[in-house]
């Protein structure tokens, strides 16, 4: 016979029937009913306790009995803890990303309405730009390096005939450039066009050699704000007739900085040539309308938008990074509303207002390939594409490539940091 615990041990006259005489009953018979020998020994057990141990609890409404057990459950805890969560962060992604995301929207659609341009008494470009005779405001790329649309038989993977590589501010560094042409097998044999975003120049180690190989491969190029500097300072040179004596004491008041310096070093160091070829880049290369893109300009800065090109201010698109949102006023500074962000609005915008009236709206639209904000990094949107990746400071050097179809892709190599060479040279004197 099986043994029990002491809980449901059952008493000895439960056993009796064994000890009787076999019977023709199929079942033993008990002395007594089962339920009589019933113990009560789980309530002794530590497992079960009462809701409260309070004598006053049983005065208590049912209600208030079955709120507490309700609370003091383990799974409602866990329950409150993780709605709790939840709510806080849903409050933080509303009050942090997503409400900062629609005031941005909104300040920026109410900035690009016309009815703000009257309240601003005009925006910035509407008047006639200043003119400087010693620069190309606007060209426009050669017809036959664009990249055209794909034919419907034509495979996506076969190389394409035509490519433009854009690539982002070089500084003078010749052997990054070599290496970054180099990865995307870059030939004009095949029909690629280099184009730089201007800043080819000064910084880096080797301004010159980044302008023989600019012209040994037929490149396009647009002025960036160094180019502008080194070139207006040796015309100034020129002028005072130190280009090649170097005497700047005789005719300056103050001993050059070491800043200006270098710059006058590197004025002093272009051939005539190298001079010319920086002269003939323009302030704003009209590349032309490519598939998917719209119409296609480079500039080194930036662009204001709604402002045709012919009337940009060259002196802005060459050193914007941020754009007054009521005025449209562009600045150097870093703080404020990004131009590319708000030019990528308005295009957005237009693009819009056409799909419903217009076969091909995209073509109607414009996008910006541009340099100089090397804090902002690589920014790739819509409408605007930034590739200053701040190579001559040991970033990297980043090429936007467009092939026939308007297929684009992104190229880069990493930089050695330069600045880091001239810290080492500062120490060594002062050692």
């Amino acid at each position: 016979m099986a043994s029990y615990d002491s809980d449901h041990e059952l008493d000895d006259s439960y056993y009796q029937a064994t000890h009787q005489p076999p019977s023709s009953s199929r079942f033993p018979r008990l002395s007594r009913p089962l339920i009589d020998s019933a113990r009560n020994g789980w309530q002794s057990s530590p497992a079960y306790h009462f809701l409260s141990s309070s004598p006053d609890n049983t005065k208590d409404p049912d209600w208030v009995q079955i709120g507490r057990s309700v609370i003091s459950a383990p799974r409602f805890r866990r329950y409150v803890v993780i709605y709790l969560v939840l709510f806080l962060l849903g409050w933080a992604g509303w009050g942090f990303i997503l409400y900062p995301l629609l005031e941005e929207r909104s300040t920026l659609l109410r900035s690009l309405d016309p009815m703000s341009k009257a309240e601003a008494g005009g925006w910035f470009g509407t008047n006639s730009p200043p003119r400087f005779d010693d620069l190309i405001q606007i060209r426009t790329l050669d017809p036959s390096l664009v990249p055209v649309a794909r034919t419907e038989g034509e495979s996506r993977g076969a190389r394409s005939e035509k490519r433009l590589v854009v690539v982002g501010d070089v500084h003078g560094c010749k052997k990054e450039l070599e290496e970054l042409l180099k990865k995307i097998e870059f030939s004009t044999t095949d029909g690629d066009h280099l184009i730089l975003t201007g800043d080819i120049i000064n910084k880096g180690p080797d301004s010159a050699g980044i302008v023989d190989l600019a012209r040994e491969l037929g490149a396009s190029c647009v002025r960036g704000n160094h180019e502008d500097r080194i070139l207006l300072l040796r015309h100034e040179m020129v002028a005072m007739n130190t280009l090649s004596t170097g005497d700047e004491k005789s005719v300056k008041l103050h001993e050059p900085s070491e800043k200006e310096a270098k710059e006058r070093a590197l004025a002093r160091s272009l051939s005539d040539e190298q001079t010319q070829w920086l002269n003939s880049c323009p302030v704003i290369l009209n590349v032309g309308l490519i598939p998917g893109m719209g119409q296609v300009v480079v500039v080194h800065g930036g662009l204001v938008p709604g402002v045709e090109l012919e009337k940009q201010d060259p002196s802005t698109v060459m050193t914007m990074r941020t754009i007054d949102i009521d005025t449209h006023v562009p600045s150097e500074s870093s703080e404020g509303v990004k131009w590319a962000k708000l030019f990528d609005k308005h295009q957005s915008i237009l693009y819009s207002s056409l799909k419903s009236s217009h076969a091909d709206p995209r073509s109607q639209t414009m996008t910006v390939i541009y340099g100089h904000d090397a804090k902002t990094g690589l920014k790739i949107r819509t409408h605007t594409k930034g590739l200053d990746t701040g190579c001559v400071k040991g970033g990297k050097l980043t090429a936007l490539v467009i092939e026939d179809g308007g297929k684009q892709s992104l190229v880069q190599v990493n930089c050695r940091d330069y600045s880091e060479d001239k810290k080492d040279k500062k120490d060594k004197q002062h050692k």
